[in-house]
C-alpha cells in the first residue's frame, strides 16, 4: 500500500463508513485496505505498540492484521472494523509477545490479571466468543466509567498511568475502580454458570 495514494472518498469528499468499507472488501476491491488503514492503522499501531513495545514488531503486527481483515471478510462482515481489527492486531501482537518471551508494557501481565476473574475450571477459555458474550453483557450492566475504564486496560492494553490521566484521575482511583470491576465481573461469570 502506498502512502501516497489518494483514498477514495464518497463524492461529496465524505470518509467512508465502516459498511461501505465491508462492502468494498466482498468486492474485493484493495481500496477497502487503504481506506482501512487511513482509518484505523493508528488505533491498530497503538494496540501493537502497548503490548509489544517495539516499533518494527508493532509495524509487522498491523500489517498482519490488514492480511487477516483480507483473509475473513468475507465471510465476516462486522458491523465495527476498529473492533474487529483492534481484537485481530491484539491477538497477533499477544501471541508475538509469547513467542518472543517479551515483556508486556504497562505494570504486569494485562491478561493475567483478567484471568482472575475467570474461574480455573471455567468450560470457556478467555478467548472464546462465548466468554466475550459474557463479559460484553455484564459491561453493558455497569456504570460508563467503569466500563470506558475496563475496555480501555483490558481491550486498548492501556497502562493504568494513560487511563488515569485521559480520566483526570489518581492511578490508585483507576487501580481500586478496575479491581472492583473484576471481582464483580467473577461474581457475574460464577452467577451465569461460568463458575467452579
Amino acid at each position: 500500500m502506498n502512502k501516497s495514494d489518494p483514498v477514495t472518498l464518497t463524492p461529496g469528499g465524505e470518509r467512508l463508513g465502516d459498511g461501505e468499507i465491508c462492502d468494498l472488501f466482498f468486492a474485493r476491491d484493495e481500496r477497502a485496505l487503504s481506506l482501512t488503514a487511513e482509518k484505523y492503522g493508528r488505533l491498530f499501531f497503538g494496540i501493537s505498540m502497548r503490548i509489544l513495545g517495539v516499533e518494527q514488531d508493532a509495524e509487522e503486527c498491523v500489517n498482519d492484521t490488514y492480511m487477516k481483515l483480507w483473509g475473513s471478510i468475507p465471510p465476516e462482515r462486522p458491523a465495527s472494523l476498529s473492533a474487529y481489527g483492534g481484537r485481530i492486531a491484539r491477538n497477533l501482537s499477544i501471541n508475538r509477545a509469547e513467542y518472543y518471551g517479551a515483556q508486556r508494557r504497562g505494570g504486569g501481565d494485562i491478561l493475567e490479571e483478567l484471568d482472575e476473574s475467570v474461574p480455573d475450571d471455567s468450560p470457556f477459555p478467555l478467548e472464546t466468543g462465548e466468554i466475550s458474550r459474557h463479559i460484553d453483557a455484564f459491561l453493558r450492566g455497569c456504570d460508563r466509567e467503569s466500563r470506558v475504564m475496563f475496555v480501555l486496560r483490558y481491550w486498548y492494553c492501556m497502562s493504568i498511568e494513560e487511563i488515569a490521566s485521559r480520566f483526570g484521575s489518581s492511578v490508585s482511583l483507576v487501580k481500586g475502580r478496575l479491581f472492583r470491576t473484576r471481582k464483580k465481573l467473577k461474581g457475574y461469570l460464577e452467577k451465569e454458570g461460568v463458575s467452579l
